[in-house]
């Protein structure tokens, strides 16, 4: 029997390949693969049979953009496979998975086969079952239709399962066209419904990558919400009509009034605004609720009190019961102003308190937002020599929070400014705050200074809310200054991704195509990055061009006229340079390889290290970089221009195109022996390292006899117990004991 596996392809570029090496490695799989082409204005079909070369694969072509249930319609109409299952192209079946799910759905004879699903964060080797599969679908059975099978109701995506083409032709399933995006809710309904057998594998088989600029990721639109609005009304009227108990309709209408309260980021619009198309959409959120409401006995029901999410913490706060109600009944009145005021509520009640923020009268704040790649450590080292000078003028750099040495750093060079304080801030330490307000209040400094790389919190998913708890946590200045340095935008992007994967990141073991479809489009939004600051301190951020600065060896110059600060001397400060292109790529394969972080930064401090000479061009060919640039000067050229970054673009433009390029040949024989060198290095285990013997003082000779002659105590018949405390604590004891000596003395 054979497996037709659909992979839709718009954009994917970076992931593709991965999706179609993962079906054609799985054992004793004959597979059907189809690759729907549903973006023919940007990719041809020569390039996207490029992109497929070398695999058995049938490329299907639309003749315009049609979304995702289009693709798989097409697909679908082309399968000659007995089973049909789908693989969005930026994801992967796990070593072995599709072969297992495709033999239980063989032994079986299931109409619907459904199989677990791995939720990969970016970047990451680490990952974890995907909640709603953790809850509901881990043990391995076969179900005779929906009265005995409650729960398939409750699968995530059609993605999930396996489906007998037969069943899926004899109910003519197929994906709703309308629904350009969020489809595989209703079409998992329409499948369960009808299935007259349901199987459940209970075991992993394929890994979904939660990346940025997604569908499932993205943020949300106008078109985004008649998207959501129409699939409720869908998947509603589905199980409406429905001859099933009305238990499953309930459900399904909790299931709606949850995704409004939790997931659709709409509420605070209906409540806000009276622009198209959300008067209707309110409306039709009113009349899809209608008068149906709950009780208290629907959390007895097994699969609601399975997957509520009432009661627990979530990015929303954590939702009471009775809050729900009062949310479900203020929807159903369309009263979107009072739905609005307890989602604040208890979002307030649920956050963390903050200290009122400490005034600093009469004093400026200057943050120092350090992009990557852009100086900030060799600015760093100038502030901390200049430190002393800087505080005669007036001008404090804080020691609070003012790391000497970056945590996991595997090259020399690193420093890592105030990282401590935005370490105090996820942590919620109120003593290093404290530290730092009592440090600004015991100087008589007008000015204080802070500077960090990570300050703009460039890809965190909550950085509104960082900058936010940042900033009233630093305190109330009479005015902030926020300045930053600039540079190339695809040099910029290229040093990013090798600074993660070269220091060991949680997500460094992505490759830079990956990195570029998950972050480029927010790492070059300079207006996206710097709105928060400029919203909350009321003043225009002050920008710097980087590369015109180092051409002229006047980094440090220019970063003191760009904050007002004296012109003191440049200094001999040490660099922290980028590896070459090569080495880069050989710590990615270490990233993919050794999952322990201490182990990989250990192999990635030795072999950076140790890594021959290798050329600096890019990974990247001129014309992906000139693209780069482009886009970046159509996005953010306006905005950088008028806070003072307006680079010569044709010049750079010119720079890339001329400049010697070679494309990237692969890991030389040289570089492989330094890996294999450096992961031998670091395989030597630790030896445990024992205390040494405490100090004791002097005794006598005649003292020592008597102790020699003293009873020892009885040891228990039998039984001998023996106390090995762990390193850390033999080490405590002698230093408690050496200090007792010392103090005897």
């Amino acid at each position: 029997m054979t497996v037709t596996i659909i992979v839709p392809f718009y954009d994917e570029t970076a992931f593709l390949r991965s999706a179609l090496r993962s079906i054609r490695s799985q054992p004793q799989v004959d597979a059907q693969i189809i690759v729907v082409n549903d973006n023919p204005e940007r990719f041809s079909a020569a390039e996207v049979e490029d992109l497929c070369a070398g695999f058995d694969v049938t490329i299907l072509h639309h003749a315009s953009n049609q979304g995702l249930s289009a693709a798989r319609n097409t697909g679908m109409a082309q399968a000659t496979g007995t089973l049909i299952g789908f693989l969005d192209s930026d994801d992967y079946y796990t070593d072995g998975g599709l072969a297992q799910q495709v033999r239980y759905a063989n032994e079986t004879g299931a109409d619907v086969t459904h199989a677990c699903c791995l939720l990969g964060l970016e970047g990451q080797q680490r990952h974890s079952v995907l909640h709603r599969d953790a809850l509901l679908h881990t043990e391995q059975r076969v179900l005779d239709g929906p009265l005995t099978a409650e729960e398939a109701q409750f699968i995530v995506s059609s993605w999930s399962s396996l489906y007998r083409a037969d069943f899926l032709r004899e109910n003519g399933l197929q994906f709703d066209t309308e629904q350009r995006k969020f489809e595989d809710r209703l079409f998992v309904l329409q499948a369960v419904t009808a299935a007259k057998r349901v199987a459940f594998l209970g075991q992993p088989v394929r890994v979904w990558r939660r990346r940025a600029n997604s569908i499932s990721t993205s943020k949300t639109t106008p078109e985004i919400h008649t998207l959501q609005v129409q699939l409720l009304e869908k998947c509603l009227d589905h199980m409406r009509a429905a001859d099933l108990p009305p238990r499953f309709y309930k459900r399904e209408l909790f299931n709606c009034v949850a995704r409004i309260i939790w997931d659709m980021d709409i509420i605070p619009i209906l409540a806000s605004t009276d622009h198209a198309p959300y008067p209707e959409l309110g409306r039709r959120i009113q009349y899809l609720l209608g008068d149906d409401s709950f009780g208290h006995q629907i959390f007895e029901d097994p699969m609601v009190s399975l997957t509520s999410r009432v009661g627990l913490p979530s990015r929303r706060g954590k939702i009471s019961r009775t809050t729900f109600f009062a949310l479900h009944k203020a929807l159903r009145d369309g009263d979107f102003a009072e739905a609005h005021t307890l989602m604040q509520q208890v979002q307030e009640d649920s956050s963390d308190p903050l200290p009122a923020p400490v005034r600093h009268q009469g004093r400026t704040l200057i943050l120092h937002l350090g992009m990557h790649k852009t100086g900030s450590t060799f600015i760093q080292h100038h502030l901390l020599h200049h430190r002393k000078a800087l505080l005669g003028t007036g001008i404090l750099v804080p020691q609070t929070g003012f790391e000497m040495t970056s945590p996991g750093a595997t090259r020399d060079g690193a420093i890592s400014g105030h990282q401590g304080l935005l370490r105090a801030l996820r942590k919620n330490d109120d003593a290093v705050f404290d530290a730092l307000h009592a440090e600004i209040s015991g100087t008589t400094a007008k000015t204080v200074l802070i500077s960090a790389e990570n300050m703009l919190f460039p890809t965190a998913e909550d950085r509104d809310t960082l900058i936010q708890r940042l900033l009233r946590r630093l305190g109330q200045f009479d005015s902030t200054e926020v300045i930053a340095l600039v540079r190339r935008p695809d040099t910029y992007l290229e040093r990013f991704h090798a600074e993660w994967v070269t220091t060991g990141h949680p997500a460094g073991s992505q490759s830079l195509p990956e990195f570029l479809v998950q972050h480029q489009a927010g790492l070059l939004d300079l207006e996206a990055l710097f709105a928060p600051f400029e919203a909350a301190t009321g003043a225009q951020v002050v920008l710097g061009d980087f590369d015109l600065l180092r051409v002229q060896g006047a980094v440090w110059r220019g970063f003191c006229h760009l904050a007002g600060l004296p012109p003191l001397q440049t200094i001999e400060a040490p660099r922290y340079p980028t590896p070459s292109r090569e080495a880069v790529q050989a710590c990615l394969l270490v990233n993919r390889m050794m999952r322990s972080s201490d182990r990989r930064r250990a192999v990635l401090r030795t072999l950076i290290a140790t890594a021959p000479d290798s050329t600096r061009h890019s990974l990247m060919s001129p014309a992906q970089r000139v693209q780069i640039l482009n886009s970046f000067r159509e996005t953010s050229g306006l905005f950088a221009a008028l806070r003072g970054y307006a680079p010569d673009w044709d010049g750079q433009k010119m720079r890339i195109e001329r400049a010697e390029w070679q494309p990237w040949s692969g890991v030389s024989a040289d570089m492989h022996a330094a890996v294999i060198d450096a992961v031998a290095q670091c395989e030597t285990p630790m030896m445990e390292k024992h205390a040494a013997a405490p100090l004791q003082p002097a005794i006598s000779a005649a003292t020592a006899k008597a102790n020699e002659k003293a009873p020892r105590p009885q040891e228990a018949e039998g039984l001998t117990i023996r106390i090995r405390p762990k390193p850390w604590v033999r080490k405590l004891i002698a230093r408690i004991a050496r200090s007792r000596l010392i103090a005897r003395r």
